[in-house]
This record gives structure tokens, sequence and C-alpha cells, in this order.
């Protein structure tokens, strides 16, 4: 599948890295390679035998580290990079590639704290590159015909909202306990990203209270299941469901009610297949995961991207974006630890 800009010349391309060669390395390889919008110029991953095996699959060089890369495109220039690694690594990253004067496109989130976050946007401002944050909601088809439809006043005034979250495949147990961690942390920002997008409007207070599903997890410290009650400045309530264990598929559903009406995103299926007998009504699982759910957002993503390199476009999620996003889950990891409702202004 591949995305095109009707402005923009086949000829014209961003030359970019992709650095990371794991889950989301894959979905995002998959994406620049399919867009002749960019020049593939390498994948990065000190993992050199991930780096090699993805790299090889789209014919692409590979590196053990950017500044490797950077320098071996010294005498061609690159117009920016593509990060797929943990949120920890992203800082060191960011930092580099914005000394090389290279335009960066990053995972959700910029960084681990909203304090940290302010701090990167000060480093990019200081070298005039554009730093994207990926927020893939903001791009799949259905999530925008619902912002356009509440935008547009087709529910009169959103009072209300309600969004779940439920993972599939329910991550490795070694996952959850040597990284994955907490639920909120890993999985909020999405969602708090997009309806905060919606509604036009700024978070007040956070609740959040999560449990672990089993006495390891609880042992640990890992909290698997959650619920976030997030009250809006003009007075929309949003809660918010979040759940690793949807052993039916990937569940991903957004409703908001309002003055006038409601409108809601709904799951997709594996197929349209649907088999009626005398033992009910049959339909296929949801979708397995996110890389099957949000492809074509994810494609659309990262053509947006290419608009900023070759058009200059501003990317639509600000640095206020991400840091009042980063607030939102920080909020409500402090909130699920003290029990506390946490007001975000004073």
């Amino acid at each position: 599948m591949t995305f095109l800009s009707p402005t923009t010349s086949l000829l014209q391309q961003a030359r970019v890295l992709l650095v990371g060669s794991g889950r989301m390395g894959h979905i995002r390889a998959k994406a620049i390679f399919s867009n002749p919008r960019f020049d593939f110029a390498g994948i990065v991953d000190d993992n050199v035998d991930g780096a090699k095996k993805l790299a090889d699959v789209y014919r692409t060089p590979h590196f053990s580290s950017l500044s490797d890369a950077i320098h071996h495109y010294s005498s061609t220039p690159l117009h920016g990079i593509i990060i797929s690694t943990p949120t920890p690594t992203h800082e060191p990253l960011i930092t580099e590639a914005a000394s090389a004067n290279l335009s960066i496109f990053t995972e959700k989130p910029v960084d681990e704290t909203s304090s940290s976050v302010k701090e990167i946007f000060n480093t990019i401002r200081a070298h005039n590159v554009s730093l994207c944050c990926g927020f893939q909601r903001r791009f799949d088809p259905s999530y925008l015909s619902l912002f356009n439809t509440i935008r547009s006043g087709g529910i009169g005034t959103p009072l209300t909202a309600s969004i779940f979250f439920g993972d599939h495949p329910v991550p490795s147990r070694q996952f959850l306990l040597q990284g994955g961690g907490n639920i909120i942390s890993d999985c909020s920002a999405h969602d708090v990203d997009y309806i905060r997008w919606v509604l036009g409007d700024d978070v007040k207070s956070v609740y959040a209270v999560g449990t672990s599903s089993d006495e390891e997890l609880g042992k640990a410290g890992v909290i698997d299941n959650a619920t976030v009650v997030l009250n809006f400045q003009k007075g929309t309530v949003v809660t918010l469901t979040l759940s690793r264990g949807a052993n039916y598929g990937y569940d991903q559903r957004c409703e908001v009610f309002g003055t006038a009406g409601m409108a809601s995103v709904k799951n997709i299926t594996e197929s349209s297949t649907e088999v009626s007998n005398a033992t009910g009504i049959h339909r296929p699982k949801w979708q397995h995961s996110f890389p099957q759910r949000f492809e074509v957002a994810f494609g659309q993503e990262l053509d947006a991207f290419a608009d900023t390199l070759l058009l200059k476009k501003p990317w639509p999620v600000s640095e206020s974006d991400c840091v009042a996003v980063q607030k939102v889950c920080d909020a409500a990891l402090e909130s699920c630890e003290s029990g506390q409702v946490v007001n975000l202004f004073a």
C-alpha cells in the first residue's frame, strides 16, 4: 500500500534512517519501504543480528549505531530519522539526530516524564529541526471521522466519553515483569492524546485505580488493569478503561455522548463473514492486534512525516500536546499510587 501526496513528485524523496528492529521497527520498515516518497537509507540497532535480518528484507544497509549511519552518509545528506525503540532510549537518539540537523519522528511518548519532554523540545528548538511524536489514532480513518463529527457539532456539546483499550495478545509474563510494566504508563497516552484532540480541551483533574490480575504481578507492582477518570475544564468527563487481557482480539472502542446524540468508533473483525444457524449468530474475532488494526494509520502517519520533511508542513501534534499528554499520564500514575484525585491546574 502506498501513500502519495498529490502535490509532490515521485522523484522527490526524503532519505531516512529507521532506528530499531523490534516489533514497531518491523511495522515502520514496511511503511517506509512501501512509500515512494522515502529513500530507505538503512536500519540502526545495537542488536546487529536483528538489524541485519530486517534490513535484508528491504534491501537496505544496517548499522550498529546512529553515529555510524550518519558518518556513512556524510557525503549524501540524510533528511530524518524514525525512532522505534523503547522510551528510555529516545533522548540520546533525538539529541544526536538534532545535532546532525536531522528531523525526527519518534514513537510515543517522547520521554518518560513531562519535564524531560520539555527539555527535549528545548534541544530541538536550539537546532531548528522538527520533532514529530507519533499518535496514530489521529491518522486512523474511523477515529478521524469521529473527530470531524464531534468538531462539526454532530452530537452537540460532548458531555461524557467512554474509551476501552483491551490488549491482544496478552503480553508475555517476561515483558510485564521486566519492562512492560504499568499499563497506564505503557498504553494510556494514545487515548489521552486522542480525546484531548477531539474535545479541544485540557484535563483539569485525574483519578485512577489499578489492579493486578494475579499475585505474582501484584507482588512485582505491575498493574495490568486500570480505570482512569479524566475531568476536562469545559465539563466533559471521560472514563478510560485499560486491560492487558482481551483474549478475544484487539479491543479498541471510543464512545462520545453529547447533548444532541452519540458517536462511536467500533472494533473491526478479522473478516466480514457471519454465520447464522440453530446455535446462534457467529462472527469472527476482532482483528488480532495493533499492527492489523492500525496498519492504514501507521502508513498515513509516516506520509505526514514525509510532508514535514519535504514540504515543511508542521507536525499536527505540538510540543504542548506532548507535554500535556505526559502530564496526564504522570498524574494518573500518581493517583493510582496515592488513591487521591490529582489536580493539574491550581
